[in-house]
């Protein structure tokens, strides 16, 4: 071989190598760029993902916030309403008072009063025929009503009126009677499909002395009970015959 040969083969191998060397410079750039890049998203994930618990607390305590205020702001409603409550159970309470000091002064015949104004059943569910008993009596003048049985027993006889109202919640039924002596004498049954409601029987009845009352229910029934709606179970003797 020629030195001019020799020397052409060593440019062509020393060329190639930088070549070889310059891809593989090239190679391992990439690499180290990707892993940056990796490493980049890596880095704003972690941000991202820190953001987002800080908007979800932050979210949480502006929530927590606006219900606390809410039920603040509840606060005075809520007992405005339960004193508008007991003002209209006492105004209730105040006019029978009334009619009943109006039938002592107007007289029955003897001057004899008997009414009675009773609440609170033994309980909340109740099945056809079952007699309502309402064991607490807002009074009881002549001792007709029994707390015990639901039965009022007339202490004397005349002309008596009773009155008997319940009321029912979402999708219930309340059905009632008033029953003088085992007849049926007056009915009322009501069905609720959406929010609440209540409803009354009354009845006048000609009574002798012995004969007795009670409030009974016609239809599988529940009650609804709460500070704005109370059953009860009243009557009065409104002119003595015997």
């Amino acid at each position: 071989m020629t030195s001019q040969a020799l020397l052409l083969f060593f440019v062509v191998t020393a060329f190639f190598v930088l070549i070889a060397e310059g891809t593989e410079y090239e190679h391992k750039s990439n690499e180290e760029q990707l892993l940056e890049k990796i490493s980049s998203l890596e880095v704003k994930v972690g941000i991202l993902e820190n953001q987002d618990e800080m908007r979800s607390k932050v979210i949480k305590d502006v929530i927590a916030k606006e219900i606390a205020e809410i039920k603040t702001a509840l606060e005075p409603l809520n007992e405005k309403h339960r004193k508008l409550s007991e003002d209209v159970a006492n105004l209730k309470a105040e006019k029978f008072n009334k009619t009943v000091e109006s039938t002592r002064a107007v007289g029955n015949g003897t001057g004899q009063i008997i009414a009675f104004s009773a609440y609170d059943p033994t309980s909340k569910t109740f099945s056809t025929g079952q007699t309502f008993v309402f064991r607490s009596v807002d009074f009881n003048e002549g001792n007709g009503y029994n707390s015990l049985s639901g039965e009022f027993t007339a202490p004397a006889g005349g002309l008596y009126q009773f009155s008997v109202h319940v009321c029912n919640g979402e999708g219930k039924h309340v059905a009632s009677a008033i029953v003088h002596d085992g007849t049926y004498v007056a009915y009322s049954v009501q069905y609720q499909p959406s929010g609440s409601s209540c409803s009354s029987v009354n009845a006048l009845l000609m009574m002798t002395p012995g004969q007795k009352v009670v409030a009974k229910c016609t239809h599988p029934t529940k009650l609804l009970e709460d500070q704005c709606r109370r059953a009860t179970f009243m009557g009065i003797l409104i002119h003595k015959t015997a």
